[in-house]
């Protein structure tokens, strides 16, 4: 198996990756430049779309493998409010 360790510290570190983690809505371009870099990177990972309804916001669900079973998951919003990766807001 190969040894993901420097490719997720660059992918961790990349000013694509933090623009997407410090935002609390996401813009599709700074998606476009992570997914790019998983690519680049041979990350394994999977991504799911919800397109939001009236009552929920639209957001997207990043699973990035690290091993068989270790794994990061981000939320991201692409508008303000709960989606239904996060439930509803307090």
């Amino acid at each position: 198996m190969k040894n993901y360790k420097k490719e997720l510290e660059f992918l961790l570190a990349s000013d694509a990756f933090k623009s997407i983690i410090n935002s609390d809505v996401v813009k599709l371009c700074q998606l476009n430049a992570v997914l790019a870099l998983l690519i680049k990177l041979c990350i394994p990972f999977d991504t799911a779309f919800s397109p939001g309804t009236r009552r929920e916001a639209s957001a997207i669900e990043l699973v990035v493998y690290i091993n068989p079973v270790t794994t990061i998951n981000f939320v991201l919003n692409l508008e303000s409010g709960s989606s239904v990766f996060t439930g509803p807001l307090p």
